[in-house]
């Protein structure tokens, strides 16, 4: 069989864009800026709570292009606009318009950045949507990660329910998440095979298969009245998957053939050289480790890569090792694709952690966990802090990180794994084996994908500004214009007129983060985002104050109560020097005449501010409270 770079090699002379696009590379303009468009920052604007109902938040004065309001210029044609997984990797949402009727692809959730503590995750702002739910056809599904399915049971009762359509377990998972908000009676979903068509209203869909790191990832194939439309989720071609077929290279190909207008695709790796890694190689990797071991074998990995831990068992199997489970997403989507039939396994062979486990010799015993990725309160954490219930390590185990580090999760890996070792432990990573392959297709997977659809115009998605930029670039080195190659952001409008041509709108949908913080509905999200980084750097101090309720005269002493800003050694002094500078502030502030509660509360944390900053250099988070008696 041909390696994906050899295929690349023998069509290159073969195949080329599709009509009316150029065979050679275009010649560049001697300015690269004037090539490239200007890197936007990941956020997109002011963050709002979601709870429920949205509020608009109005547009600022003079940007361009002009931002609109969410009933849009016009129902008539072919448009396209990305709701989010524009500008990031995650939250996920694209919207296409056909004569006014709307089909969303993905409703996915974005977890936050370091700064934005206690902060769950983000979703995609549909504000854009509000006054159209009746125009929602379906909302059709790549696949089950997070960033595609995650914000469904946040969202869909805005959306008022529209039909949902996915592969089997794509809609297995989407529906664990209704789940949870008790919201499955509501919901309407179907389950599609891999190429059956289905007809949505003017548009005729079909699912494709697709290789990735879950199984049953799937491109989704819009035939429209103005062209065929491809969105290719996230995908990569694995010519030796593990536990399902490749991609369907065939229907891919059948398409290009007949002609495709626009291909939406994903750009996660395309700065990458080469060709993504094969799971059959890291299955090779696993294999022998597990034969090697002496003790326990204990493998963390994603929960949702369910071809790595099919590829898990059966080697425990073959090396006579019973498999027990750990963490709660892991025992989760390993009973949900037991139940499907996507991860079999004899009967007693998979087990949850349980005190018998220690029953079995350790030659016999194999733990999968979560906690790739350092999660404070993941399985592996807490087995390396030793504070898992029951779990404990010891010399001769071998542990196996099958990941790699997401960016900004370094340290907190390292430190699991330092801890890992301090315990006895043998750990493996990626680092020194090939332990883990992406899910996200190569600079060369990108180019047969576009070999293969060579479709008329290209569309970057899934991905930092980065890397839709190297995107973009594959397209370029193949022959495409620069007005064949549309780089979006969250909110722009891609315009498609009856001869197949297209073009940003001059009008753009407001998008905001939307941010999940718990089930709270309390306050607005910057505000609260600040707040929370003034206390993690500086701490809080309240200083509670009685006063008659005529007069405005204080009763006493303030009281003063602080968390995280004064140690011990300083206590007494400090709080001494709070009570009489917060006394004097609110004293002066009677003597000049004020009589409002925020004038005193302005006259305390103002004086208390400067003394802070001066005697401890130190900004934390000042409260004053007057309770009137």
């Amino acid at each position: 069989m041909k390696t994906v770079g050899e295929w690349l090699q023998s069509a290159e002379g073969s195949l080329q864009p599709g009509k009316g696009e150029r065979s050679t590379p275009p010649k560049r303009p001697q300015d690269p800026n004037q090539a490239r468009q200007h890197h936007r920052r990941r956020r997109n604007g002011p963050f709002r709570k979601f709870h429920g109902q949205q509020q608009s938040v109005p547009p600022k004065p003079g940007v361009q292009p002009q931002q609109i309001a969410a009933q849009g210029p016009r129902q008539g044609g072919l448009r396209i606009y990305p709701l989010g997984g524009f500008e990031q990797v995650g939250r996920n949402c694209t919207c296409i318009e056909v004569d006014g009727d709307i089909y969303m692809i993905d409703l996915g959730l974005e977890f936050p950045d370091e700064d934005m503590l206690g902060i769950d995750y983000l979703v995609p702002d549909i504000s854009a949507l509000k006054g159209k739910e009746h125009r929602i056809k379906a909302i059709l599904f790549t696949h089950g990660h997070l960033d595609h399915i995650g914000a469904i049971q946040h969202l869909l009762p805005s959306l008022h329910f529209p039909q949902c359509y996915g592969t089997k377990l794509t809609m297995a998972m989407a529906r664990k998440r209704l789940d949870e908000e008790g919201l499955t009676s509501k919901a309407k979903l179907t389950s599609v095979a891999y190429g059956e068509k289905i007809r949505i209203g003017k548009v005729e869909v079909e699912f494709l298969r697709v290789t990735h790191s879950i199984p049953d990832s799937a491109a989704i194939a819009l035939h429209t009245p103005y062209g065929t439309l491809v969105h290719t989720g996230d995908f990569k071609f694995d010519l030796t998957p593990m536990n399902e077929p490749p991609a369907d290279f065939q229907r891919f190909a059948e398409l290009g053939k007949q002609g495709v207008l626009a291909i939406i695709a994903d750009s996660t790796n395309a700065a990458k050289p080469g060709t993504s890694l094969s799971e059959s190689q890291i299955s090779d990797t696993i294999y022998d480790l597990i034969r090697d071991a002496e003790g326990r074998v204990i493998i963390s990995t994603f929960s949702s890569l369910l071809n790595r831990t099919q590829q898990i068992v059966d080697h425990a199997k073959h090396f006579n090792r019973k498999v027990f489970i750990s963490g709660r997403s892991m025992l989760t989507n390993v009973e949900l694709a037991q139940n499907l039939g996507y991860l079999k396994a004899p009967r007693g062979l998979i087990r949850k952690v349980s005190p018998g486990m220690s029953k079995l010799p350790d030659k016999e015993v194999l733990i999968i966990t979560t906690g790739s990725q350092g999660e404070e309160n993941a399985g592996l954490a807490r087995i390396g802090l030793g504070t898992h219930r029951q779990i404990i390590v010891k010399k001769g185990d071998t542990v196996i990180l099958s990941s790699n580090p997401i960016i900004g999760n370094e340290r907190a890996v390292m430190k699991v794994v330092n801890n890992l070792h301090l315990k006895g432990a043998t750990v493996k990573t990626n680092a020194e084996l090939a332990l883990h392959t992406t899910g996200h297709g190569h600079r060369n997977d990108l180019l047969m994908m576009h070999r293969l659809v060579h479709a008329k115009h290209v569309i970057p998605e899934h991905g930092e500004p980065f890397m839709r930029e190297a995107h973009a670039e594959i397209a370029r080195d193949i022959g495409y214009q620069e007005n064949q190659i549309h780089m979006l952001v969250n909110g722009e409008i891609l315009e498609f007129d009856p001869q197949g041509n297209a073009r940003k709108s001059k009008q753009k949908f407001t998008v905001n983060d939307v941010i999940i913080d718990g089930r709270g509905s309390a306050s607005e999200g910057q505000r609260v985002l600040d707040d929370r980084k003034v206390m993690s750097e500086g701490g809080a101090i309240a200083v509670v104050f009685r006063a008659y309720s005529e007069s405005k005269r204080l009763v006493g002493n303030p009281d003063v109560i602080t968390r995280g800003l004064i140690y011990g050694s300083e206590q007494q002094e400090i709080t001494g020097e709070v009570i009489e500078a917060a006394k004097k502030a609110y004293e002066d502030a009677l003597g000049r005449g004020e009589t409002d509660r925020k004038a005193f509360k302005r006259s305390v944390a103002g004086a208390l501010y400067r003394y802070f900053d001066r005697k401890l250099d130190r900004e934390p988070m000042i409260i004053p409270i007057i309770v009137e008696v």
